[in-house]
């Protein structure tokens, strides 16, 4: 019993110190016009580009552009882009050596007339008066090499994306510096930048190859002299990740996970594994056949279960049931987690959208 109070003890803190609090943005403050270009690197997104382009036309800031860079889409992304008002690149062919992504928005950054950059993802979108927080927090620093990143709120609407939960809280937790003992780094989903922070920074070329380029660049965009805030982008910026299906969902995770981890640092990935190992010994104990004593695992089985119903319900719309049920996604997690960490070793990359990562 000593030993179980112990564990729990040790995997509450340790959950506790991956993530204390996450903050989210302000209301907007009245502020001038700022000459903004908004960069969205799409590959194959003519789904998702419709709710985040509108969402862009029903804001009251008013962008001086909108870029959408075409990553080599097999679909009508360019053509969908076009229609709602875009401003369409199609950059020449990927050079060796970059992944798409960093190529589009190292694209879009250079063909960019706003002194003022907001790189976003193709399956976000912005809630009414969300673009204006956004840029509202970002110029009341008055500052040139203050770098804004949110990690939008997971919406979900099918059951099978509730097993993201494990994934968006290590993620919050390795990149947004939300804990007691780290810092903030990026989320790749969204990015605030000054054009001069940017290419003073090397920009994307800077982390052309990274599949988690946003990781890599934070320490770059240190060393530069920028300052980073990471918030969370609950009633501001949501994002709809898994439409398409489990597949969809387990080939997304795996693509960034191994890679993530190692660059998440060595306190997130000691914090974690404490956190998952005091998960899993707590959910065992409590079925285990040769245990007389039921009250204490199930009471530290309930406080786990509490903790990931509190953390998740500032990542996304998670169900209470999926966290106290917390046993299954915590097995999705580790499962995805062990086969792409077997491809790594045998030198076989993950492939997203019909191209190698």
């Amino acid at each position: 019993m000593i030993v179980l109070g112990l564990l729990c003890a040790l995997g509450l803190a340790a959950g506790f110190l991956l993530i204390r609090r996450i903050p989210t943005c302000p209301p907007a403050e009245p502020f001038a016009a700022a000459s903004l270009s908004i960069i969205i690197p799409a590959r194959n997104e003519e789904q998702n580009l419709p709710r985040l382009l509108e969402s862009l036309i029903f804001s009251t800031t008013r962008p001086a552009e909108v870029l959408v860079v075409d990553d080599g889409s097999t679909d009508n992304s360019a053509a969908v882009a076009a229609s709602l008002g875009a401003r369409v690149l199609t950059p020449d062919g990927k050079p060796a050596g970059w992944t798409g992504k960093s190529w589009a928005c190292y694209q879009g950054a250079q063909n960019a007339t706003g002194q003022l950059l907001l790189f976003l993802d193709a399956d976000t979108y912005f809630l009414p008066g969300g673009l204006d927080r956004v840029i509202s927090r970002w110029l009341c620093e008055r500052d040139w090499r203050f770098v804004l990143s949110l990690l939008p709120y997971h919406e979900m609407h099918i059951l099978y994306e509730q097993l993201s939960v494990f994934f968006n809280i290590l993620m919050a937790a390795g990149a947004g510096g939300f804990g007691v003992v780290t810092t903030p780094r990026l989320f790749g989903q969204s990015l605030v930048i000054s054009k001069s922070a940017y290419f003073a920074a090397g920009g994307h070329a800077a982390v052309r190859g990274a599949v988690l380029e946003n990781l890599r660049w934070s320490s770059t965009l240190r060393d530069s002299g920028a300052r980073i805030l990471c918030l969370g982008g609950q009633g501001t910026l949501h994002m709809r990740m898994f439409p398409e299906g489990f597949r969809q969902m387990s080939e997304s995770w795996a693509k960034a996970l191994t890679e993530g981890a190692a660059d998440s640092g060595n306190i997130v990935l000691i914090l974690a594994i404490v956190w998952i190992s005091a998960l899993w010994s707590t959910s065992l104990l409590l079925i285990w056949p040769f245990n007389c004593d039921r009250l204490s695992p199930a009471l530290g089985y309930l406080l786990f279960g509490l903790q990931i119903t509190w953390l998740s319900g500032r990542l996304g719309n998670y169900r209470i049931l999926i966290c106290l049920l917390f046993p299954l996604p915590l097995a999705y997690y580790c499962a995805v987690f062990g086969r792409a960490a077997a491809r790594r070793v045998l030198g076989r990359k993950a492939v997203w959208k019909g191209r190698e990562v």
